[in-house]
């Protein structure tokens, strides 16, 4: 999902995890309400075809002209089965589902908005919002029969769990980087795929990038991939940019960790702070977020002054003397992103 805004903020308490992916699902939401209600295989006057066309990944390729409706519905039904095996997790999720209940669903989870709106981006599909607490999304029935044969096919098979060990990989090393350029991802792709790569899979591997991850794009048009947790791209990628190149070596057991999302060396601190937390934290909080908020701000180099800050904020006790050793633990033994300040006592 695109990261819509990068900009700095000062206060911690704004920028943790929890708070960042609200305020990114808040404008997935935003754009979904502005969303033509038809979609490009529905009856639409020029305007409306103009929207879709401009929320569309084709908006991203096509760089010399804005093709016409009919244009738009065959270059859709030419790549849809192709496209069926490079759909992100949560998009193969839905669109079964669709699938099983004639072609809708109606959204049941806060995070399905965000491959909601890759499924529109592919125009494939349209949403219909009933109120503020229910909305449907709806397959193109022009669609229905080609989707049911890709995902009966032995390409689809094959494609998903090559995916499978490509998304794992990714997540791995952001857990591990904190950002990755997407020349990164792709060349591991082409290696993935082997002689099978070509010039519609590499589009389609680029459109699941941005339905499956965190991205933001540079002012030249790059496509950089986040961590969730990720606050400050910006300055992480100033910071990097002043450095020698860093020679890392990934082990195998890095890679387990990033993929697990907790590094070996990191899982005492991890777990004696989540007992310091257990039956302290604010009803509007979950003590799984409110750990992982406070692990990603130490991998980000924030102070231990800056922690006790976003820790206490979540808290419906003050803090003992127990909750505060487990963060200073969790701030000393938490491996940084490259670029982020070490750990130092405050």
């Amino acid at each position: 999902m695109f990261r819509t805004s990068t900009s700095r903020v000062e206060h911690w308490c704004d920028k943790t995890m929890s708070v960042m992916r609200e305020r990114q699902l808040e404008a997935c939401q935003d754009r979904l309400n502005r969303c033509p209600a038809q979609g490009i295989f529905g009856k639409l006057c020029a305007d409306e075809a103009q929207d879709l066309f401009n929320i569309s990944f084709y908006s991203q390729e096509i760089k010399t002209h804005m093709p016409d409706q009919e244009e738009l519905k065959r270059l859709v039904l030419e790549r849809v089965e192709k496209e069926t095996c490079y759909l992100s997790p949560r998009e193969d999720e839905l669109v079964k589902r669709m699938l099983i209940g004639n072609g809708e669903t109606f959204l049941s989870d806060w995070d399905e908005i965000s491959a909601t709106e890759a499924l529109i981006s592919r125009l494939w599909c349209t949403l219909q919002i009933m109120d503020e607490d229910s909305a449907r999304l709806v397959l193109a029935p022009e669609l229905m029969e080609p989707v049911t044969r890709a995902m009966m096919s032995r390409e689809y098979a094959e494609t998903r769990g090559k995916l499978f060990s490509f998304d794992a990989t990714l997540h791995s090393l952001l857990y591990l980087s904190g950002f990755l350029h997407a020349s990164v991802p792709l060349t591991h792709f082409y290696r993935t795929m082997g002689k099978e790569a070509d010039a519609v899979s590499a589009l389609l591997i680029a459109r699941y990038l941005r339905a499956a991850f965190d991205y933001t794009e540079t002012p030249e048009g790059e496509i950089l991939l986040l961590h969730p947790g990720l606050a400050d791209p910006e300055h992480l990628l100033a910071t990097l940019a002043k450095m020698q190149p860093a020679e890392v070596s990934i082990t195998r057991e890095m890679m387990l960790g990033g993929l697990n999302g907790l590094l070996p060396e990191e899982v005492a601190s991890c777990e004696t702070m989540r007992g310091a937390l257990t039956g302290a934290i604010r009803p509007e909080y979950d003590e799984g977020e409110a750990l992982e908020d406070l692990r990603m701000m130490a991998k980000q180099g924030a102070t231990l002054p800056e922690m006790r800050e976003v820790m206490e904020s979540m808290l419906c006790v003050l803090p003992t003397p127990r909750m505060l050793e487990a963060l200073r633990q969790l701030h000393l033994q938490t491996v940084r992103w490259i670029g982020m300040p070490p750990a130092v006592l405050n």
